[in-house]
């Protein structure tokens, strides 16, 4: 070989045996790596000899392939262990004549899945409202009156984000 290509073989050789060194794989005897995030938890990893803890983290999430005397879990963080919450709403409305005039003191009814129920009275102006409902259910809400009669006395409604124009129209 020239000097030239001597040296180039030389220098890329010098170059990449730093690299075999990064990739050389592990093996052998029974071991376990466990790979963290910085969030909450971190995990310990031992056998024999050494002893591996991970940072104050959240133990890698996914499948655990394993071979012979180690294992390997992949992944990240899993979303399934988060369930969502139901965010609380109101309800409100007014109960009114065919005319538009407001009802006074019209019982107004919240009754849930499991029959549980909760009342209010309308207002001077027939207005009414139901505060720290749980959303994402669903609700019958009826109304009853002493003095008024009601085209429609019921109605099922979701909850999944504030309800403030429910109206009940009396008949006459």
């Amino acid at each position: 070989m020239t000097t030239n290509k001597l040296s180039i073989f030389f220098s890329v050789a010098i170059m990449l045996s730093p690299i075999g060194a990064f990739a050389q794989i592990a093996s052998g005897g029974g071991f376990s790596v466990e790979k963290s995030a910085v969030a909450n938890g971190g995990g310990t990893s031992s056998n024999g000899a050494f002893s591996l803890t991970g940072t104050a983290g959240q133990n890698a999430a996914g499948t655990r392939p394993s071979s012979g005397a180690f294992s390997h879990q992949v992944g990240f963080w899993s979303f399934d262990q988060f369930s969502p919450t139901a965010a609380m709403v109101s309800i409100s409305g007014k109960v009114q004549t065919a005319s538009g005039q407001g009802i006074r003191n019209a019982r107004i009814t919240l009754t849930d899945i499991n029959g549980s129920t909760r009342s209010t009275l309308t207002g001077s102006f027939g207005s009414f409202q139901f505060t720290d409902v749980e959303g994402g259910h669903t609700y019958v809400l009826s109304v009853v009156s002493k003095r008024f009669v009601f085209t429609n006395p019921s109605q099922v409604i979701s909850t999944t984000e504030d309800l403030t124009e429910i109206e009940f129209i009396s008949q006459d």
